[in-house]
């Protein structure tokens, strides 16, 4: 989990991708165990722990997800930064774990209540690092190479970036999210086991 004076969009998908995996661990160790503590009727106390789904939803949700908003942004001509923030401003409000104040607004940030805690993020280069745009002429200097290798390698490059449907062109925060996805089913599919510490009493004292 990672908050820093200034968070950009590397946080956001690290963050994003750490609620995941923290809701992960909450279904496997807290409720799967609890469940298990009242089928074998085992006499313990209820343990309440955070549900982050309404997080989960507000970054990556299809359609008013915070990621999804500025994937629609990088495949629009004459978008920006502002764009994107004025649009997840008014897309995103109505989200408890959504933060928007008119500071925030005015310095083109926002805010998340995440599971760790509340986090601002800076739009300013959300858009450019989402796109991750090879320049033009990046890979016309790559095809002129007389190494074979880096011709090769332009060759895929090029297509690449041809191959994909027109407007519909690979971010990296959605490949990011595709991935994050496919890891969720990869750990459903498992049996995790997670060391448990046993306490011996409440004042920790033979």
């Amino acid at each position: 989990f990672e908050s820093f004076k200034t968070n950009s969009f590397e946080q956001l998908c690290i963050n994003y991708c750490n609620e995941a995996l923290q809701q992960q661990f909450n279904l496997f160790v807290l409720k799967n165990e609890q469940e298990e503590y009242e089928r074998e009727g085992i006499a313990w106390s209820f343990i309440e722990f955070p549900e982050n789904q309404d997080v989960l939803d507000l970054i990556g949700k299809k359609g008013s997800g915070i990621i999804p908003i500025l994937d629609d942004q990088c495949r629009a001509p004459g978008t920006t930064d502002k764009t994107f923030a004025n649009d997840i401003y008014n897309k995103c409000k109505g989200n408890s774990r959504f933060e928007a104040n008119f500071r925030q607004v005015g310095a083109l940030r926002f805010g998340i209540q995440h599971y760790a805690g509340p986090v601002e993020y800076d739009t300013a280069g959300f858009v450019e690092k989402n796109r991750d745009d090879l320049p033009k002429e990046a890979t016309e200097l790559l095809l002129s190479s007389s190494n074979k290798f880096v011709t090769t390698l332009a060759d895929i490059l090029s297509s690449s970036s041809a191959g994909a449907k027109p407007g519909k062109k690979i971010t990296v925060g959605g490949q990011f999210s595709q991935q994050l996805s496919d890891l969720r089913a990869k750990i459903d599919l498992t049996s995790p086991h997670y060391v448990r510490c046993l306490k011996p009493n409440d004042r920790l004292i033979p």
